[in-house]
């Protein structure tokens, strides 16, 4: 227990996907969070049965959801389902990505815009190998950890 929440999910190392994007999710995922987000889903979509609800938090337990995650997956469904109920697929699918673009990318920019593109983009920390920058915008917008020189 950690902070009276039994935690279902430690923070994961994000996963960059093969169009070079990273999650803007990151943290833990507690049962409190699981619980209240499945009973606001079952408020807004009481025809849901009641096994939806226990596949579902198998399946955001096995995608490494984190709290912020689950919580504005289910604010998405709730705001946006046009079908009479909502699949596992919708809610598992929501997710907020950052573009990352390799080095060859970031010339390939410069070559088209001119060298104050490097002034836009810096790498950084995704646990891969490669480096990849994403821009600064985004890097201040989501928190993301600056690669250190």
């Amino acid at each position: 227990m950690q902070n009276s929440q039994e935690l279902l999910q430690n923070t994961l190392q994000p996963t960059i996907q093969k169009d070079n994007s990273l999650s803007i999710y990151r943290g833990e995922l507690s049962t409190m969070t699981v619980i209240n987000e499945m009973k606001r889903l079952k408020y807004a979509f009481p025809q849901l049965p009641q096994g939806f609800y226990d596949i579902l938090s198998d399946r955001i337990k096995a995608n490494g959801f984190s709290d912020d995650r689950l919580k504005d997956a289910i604010n998405n469904i709730i705001d946006n389902c046009i079908y009479p109920v909502p699949s596992i697929a919708n809610i598992i699918s929501f997710d907020k990505r950052v573009k990352l673009y390799t080095y060859t990318e970031i010339l390939d920019l410069v070559n088209q815009f001119g060298a104050s593109v490097w002034n836009s983009y810096k790498a950084i920390e995704t646990g891969s190998k490669r480096r990849l920058y994403a821009s600064i915008a985004e890097i201040e917008k989501f928190n993301l950890k600056v690669l250190q020189k």
